[in-house]
């Protein structure tokens, strides 16, 4: 190809992109249209730790770890408590009759004698406590068990937060790379376009072969299956940081 056709396929290339950043520019101020050619993705959704803090917010691991955390709570109290359950308070009363009847001689070898009760009546109360003293003794060591899956659940939940930290970071980075990748391939579709072009009316012109212009069509069809590998890599990123966070970013993605 020669000097003057690059110049050519050069300002033809340049001349589109300017026109295409107008277009687009225009749209974006009246219709509020992103389209990631253009916009910077990272100054439309929102910053890298507020997509963290809404991760947590709307993580069911993390959710189900609070869940854990709350039931070991409970359990400690349990295991606080459970000594009672083995323990016994007893208490009984009992309540008894005595009659006594006696003869009493009024004088010695008199054969009259006087009759005479006693009344030995009373009653008897009891309280008893059992406790069986292994469930005493193994008290403190209930409670340790369960304080200890209290902390087990806790580090389930910072792990898992970690785990969402990582993510959300990837994918996050993932997003802008692909973006960036976007733009090439679209730039490079872009240049390829052109230069089909002119090869096109430089085969018309007899200037190149049948085999040179083959060789530029397929690099053309590549630039454009790139590009559209490129824009669904993009747009599979975007999704899945939405999905990840649980919230919607409000951007109206348009690539014509």
């Amino acid at each position: 190809m020669t000097k003057g056709i690059r110049i050519r396929i050069i300002g033809l290339l340049f001349i589109s992109t300017t026109m295409g950043v107008l277009a687009f520019g225009q749209t974006r101020d009246t219709l509020f249209v992103f389209n990631p050619i253009i916009d910077d993705i990272t100054l439309r959704i929102p910053p890298l730790d507020d997509l963290i803090d809404s991760a947590i917010v709307h993580s069911p691991e993390v959710k189900a770890a609070d869940a854990e955390i709350y039931l070991r709570k409970y359990g400690i109290k349990s295991a606080q408590r459970d000594f009672l359950t083995n323990f016994y308070l007893d208490a009984g009363m009992n309540v008894f009759y005595q009659d006594a009847l006696t003869s009493n001689r009024t004088n010695l070898g008199d054969i009259n004698s006087v009759l005479s009760t006693q009344d030995n009546s009373g009653y008897a109360l009891g309280i008893s406590i059992r406790m069986p003293l292994d469930d005493l003794m193994d008290r403190r060591n209930r409670v340790k068990h369960a304080t200890k899956f209290m902390e087990q659940a806790f580090s389930e939940r910072d792990y898992q937060i970690r785990l969402l930290r990582r993510d959300i970071i990837i994918q996050y980075n993932r997003l802008i790379i692909n973006q960036k990748i976007l733009r090439i391939a679209n730039d490079n579709q872009i240049y390829m376009s052109l230069q089909m072009a002119l090869a096109e009316k430089e085969f018309l012109n007899g200037q190149i072969s049948l085999y040179e212009l083959a060789r530029l069509n397929e690099m053309n069809r590549r630039a454009v299956t790139d590009f559209e590998q490129a824009r669904n890599e993009f747009y599979n990123a975007y999704m899945i940081l939405q999905e990840i966070v649980g919230i919607k970013f409000n951007v109206i993605n348009n690539i014509e």
